[in-house]
């Protein structure tokens, strides 16, 4: 496995937002553990394989859960914009 934030010791996997999604206490914000690591990587020794994985594969569950209810959202959105734009200009 290459060098991501669920293999770096400042992802704090106990300061969860969602599954795999937890703080970085470097960036002092919440990442995905599926994201590269920066140039702040200190390698977590304390954590083990198999804890990294389940991090790594947590996140990308969650982040495909989440692009999946954005796009059903945002598709009945596009289609009444463009309903609405129709109307204006007289083609419906």
């Amino acid at each position: 496995m290459g060098r991501y934030c669920s293999d770096c010791a400042k992802f704090n996997p106990k300061d969860k937002k969602a599954p795999g999604i937890c703080m970085c206490k470097k960036n002092k914000k919440h990442i995905p553990a599926n994201t590269p690591a920066c140039d702040k990587f200190e390698k977590a020794y304390s954590r083990g394989w198999y804890e990294k994985e389940k991090l790594y594969d947590d996140a990308k569950e969650s982040l495909n859960k989440w692009s999946g209810k954005e796009t059903s959202i945002l598709v009945p959105i596009a289609l009444i914009l463009l309903l609405i734009i129709l109307k204006i200009f007289g083609v419906v």
